[in-house]
């Protein structure tokens, strides 16, 4: 999808998947027995790509997808078009591309996966990455217990997906949620949550006068910003997925003004 038009449609779907991912974290749980040693971790590098089991095993991932492709074809059936036949044709071999080109947001992978079977270019990468997202929710309720002990830089210490999202303590950000796993670890100390710059005059923050609850601080140095949920409202109880497409807004905001890096 384009980066700068994201309709109403597409929001109240991503709301929808994000209730169907809720209910297929609690069957997860149940099926999945992943037990990580914090021992054997090095600490300045995300947990997932040094487990040396796979956290999603293949079976479960296929049935998340078919689940999850459903959800979109009942709720958008003109733009999914044949979007479930697709994902009931994908071979072990595709299947396996699919989960390592989400974890890896090989976006490549995709476009040409959605060129060769003639469906919108953003649906497949959108799906997969959406199957992953309740296999990186189990994974970080596992390492919750350990996650403020790590000290990666610039990335979620869990999945190693960009900050996006912080909780505003006091008078700094302080408690930063990753969207995509549900993580959330505390700042060690107030600096910029990409590059690290904690120089006072390179941070700055941009609001938007009809928003109470929501802001952006953004790092002259690297270009790149945070949202931060004022302490109090009401958004810092809702799960880190929630929040950003609520405060997609901003968003908007930060690629208007040049900020940011290019996702999707």
């Amino acid at each position: 999808m384009e980066q700068h038009v994201v309709s109403e449609e597409y929001i109240a779907l991503q709301a929808g998947i994000i209730h169907e991912q809720n209910k297929i974290r609690g069957s997860l749980e149940k099926n999945i027995n992943l037990h990580i040693s914090k021992s054997e971790l090095n600490h300045e590098k995300p947990v997932l790509p040094q487990l040396k089991v796979n956290p999603v095993p293949l079976h479960l991932y296929r049935t998340v997808v078919k689940t999850i492709a459903s959800y979109i074809q009942r709720e958008i059936p003109e733009p999914a078009g044949d979007l479930l036949h697709v994902v009931e044709e994908l071979d072990e071999e595709e299947l396996r591309l699919w989960l390592k080109g989400s974890i890896t947001f090989n976006t490549n992978y995709f476009a040409d996966f959605a060129a060769k079977k003639g469906i919108e270019p953003w649906l497949p990468h959108f799906l997969a990455e959406q199957a992953l997202r309740p296999f990186m929710h189990f994974l970080g309720k596992v390492c919750q217990p350990f996650i403020d002990e790590m000290d990666v830089m610039g990335i979620c210490p869990c999945c190693g997906e960009p900050p996006r999202i912080a909780k505003l303590k006091g008078d700094h950000p302080s408690v930063f949620c990753c969207p995509r796993c549900e993580t959330e670890w505390q700042q060690k100390r107030h600096a910029c949550a990409h590059c690290g710059d904690d120089h006072p005059d390179n941070l700055f923050y941009i609001a938007i006068e009809e928003d109470e609850t929501t802001y952006m601080e953004v790092c002259k140095r690297c270009r790149n910003y945070i949202k931060i949920v004022k302490e109090g409202s009401a958004c810092q109880h809702k799960q880190a997925a929630l929040i950003d497409l609520e405060t997609i807004h901003l968003d908007f905001v930060a690629y208007e003004e040049g900020y940011g890096e290019e996702r999707q």
